[in-house]
């Protein structure tokens, strides 16, 4: 692990003048204490650069736009590069698997405007995947209407990507249900409906990051991510140790939680996304 951070900050202080200037020196890194004494990186580091400040390559590039009714946006559209996107699909592959998904199961996705961006990158995946997908957008919808649609499709699985997930999502038949950064809500159970819940924890300048299982915990893929969580804030600390291109080390979320072991993690609370 040390190595391989090691790797990733010498390559951001050489190709990123972004952290050139957040850590004026060459970081000389010779244990985890010593990454985990390098100043953090926030959303507002960003605002104040030109997009050529943050990347490595303008050349790879490549423009995500997020959706235009999130009034709470990263000041530029995400970028990516192939082998970013590469690593994104990798990522949620070990997500869906941690849930023990069928291959071939079918997805419903069911979205409002604020998470469409999230839900558009995950029905890109499920399909590549092999895993038939729909996708509704809902701008103000009652708890028949979503029921309505499930009726209509009667997915394997399905997602819920809103603000507000309804009261009777527990008892719909549905044998596994998804979420969006809903730490605060499992309907998983053992009884007669036998539902599975799992909430998968995202951020848009990165993208999605770990999984909860029914057991109440997070986990994520270590060879992709190193959380730390700050004892004095209980903040999450996230660095993407595969983000070439606009590397993210150190950076300091707006959420709080909890590390309960390695890759595993709790999410007590999360902010604006």
């Amino acid at each position: 692990m040390l190595e391989k951070i090691r790797d990733l900050v010498e390559f951001a202080y050489d190709d990123v003048p972004l952290y050139r200037r957040l850590y004026r020196d060459r970081p000389e890194l010779e244990s985890m204490e010593d990454f985990e004494r390098l100043p953090c990186l926030t959303r507002s580091d960003f605002a104040l650069c030109c997009v050529d400040e943050i990347l490595s390559d303008t050349d790879e590039a490549i423009a995500i736009l997020p959706p235009v009714e999130n009034k709470m946006l990263f000041p530029f559209p995400r970028l990516e590069s192939a082998y970013d996107r590469d690593c994104r699909y990798e990522v949620f592959y070990f997500l869906l698997k941690q849930a023990g998904i069928i291959d071939g199961s079918s997805f419903l996705i069911i979205t409002d405007s604020k998470h469409s961006y999230y839900c558009g990158e995950i029905a890109n995946n499920l399909l590549y995947y092999g895993h038939p997908t729909w996708m509704m957008l809902l701008r103000d919808h009652s708890d028949d209407e979503v029921r309505a649609w499930i009726d209509r499709f009667q997915p394997d699985c399905l997602l819920l990507a809103l603000d507000r997930i309804p009261e009777g999502a527990a008892h719909w038949g549905i044998e596994f249900l998804f979420t969006v950064n809903q730490y605060d809500r499992d309907l998983s159970s053992q009884g007669t409906d036998g539902i599975f819940h799992f909430d998968i924890y995202a951020i848009t300048e990165i993208g999605w990051v770990g999984i909860r299982l029914p057991g109440g915990h997070y986990v994520y893929p270590p060879d992709y991510f190193h959380l730390e969580v700050d004892p004095k804030d209980s903040i999450i600390t996230l660095t993407a140790l595969e983000s070439w291109l606009q590397p993210f080390i150190r950076y300091k979320t707006s959420d709080r939680g909890e590390i309960l072991g390695e890759n595993i993690f709790r999410v007590t609370y999360t902010g604006e996304h």
